[in-house]
């Protein structure tokens, strides 16, 4: 059996990280955490830079060559945070091609999740030197200036009122894991 690719997008301080590990252990699964990516050129580069943005995609790039050769029967999760813009759409098609050099169905899922409770989770200190986003300000600023990228198929789970072991359960019942 090929096993899915499961790409979980939300906004920062959503939860897809914390989601994605318990999804990982539940379903036996590879997670590509996007702050496996970010920190990196994030430690070189400022945010909004061409560098910062160059070095983010020949990561990803090796990232995702190298996930080609797990075993087809492993599943892979992807988290990321995606907006609906032209930026957005070329930045999910890594994933795309990813999911089509494994022959696997890509299962993309946007976690919901009320502004109130996305303020609150995004300023929990665990989240200090993580590397994370912890600006409640730019956060406000992406969510009023975006939306989340959508893929057709898209599942929305609204992860507001649930804990991450909850969210990770709804996913892999709903890609039947």
């Amino acid at each position: 059996m090929i096993a899915p690719v499961i790409h979980i997008c939300g906004w920062p301080g959503s939860g897809k990280r914390t989601i994605a590990l318990h999804l990982r252990d539940r379903i036996g699964a590879r997670l590509i955490d996007n702050h496996l990516i970010l920190n990196p050129a994030s430690a070189l580069f400022g945010r909004g830079t061409a560098e910062r943005s160059r070095l983010r995609e020949e990561l990803r790039a090796v990232m995702y060559r190298a996930a080609e050769f797990l075993p087809v029967d492993t599943p892979l999760i992807l988290t990321d945070a995606l907006a609906s813009s032209d930026a957005g759409t070329n930045l999910i098609e890594p994933t795309k091609a990813l999911a089509a050099a494994r022959g696997a169905r890509l299962w993309p899922v946007i976690l919901e999740i009320s502004h109130e409770e996305n303020r609150r989770r995004l300023c929990d200190p665990a989240r200090d030197g993580t590397g994370k986003l912890v600006d409640a300000a730019i956060l406000d600023d992406l969510r009023q200036t975006h939306s989340l990228l959508r893929l057709p198929g898209a599942w929305d789970l609204d992860v507001t009122h649930l804990d991450a072991s909850e969210a990770a359960a709804r996913i892999a019942d709903h890609v039947g894991l």
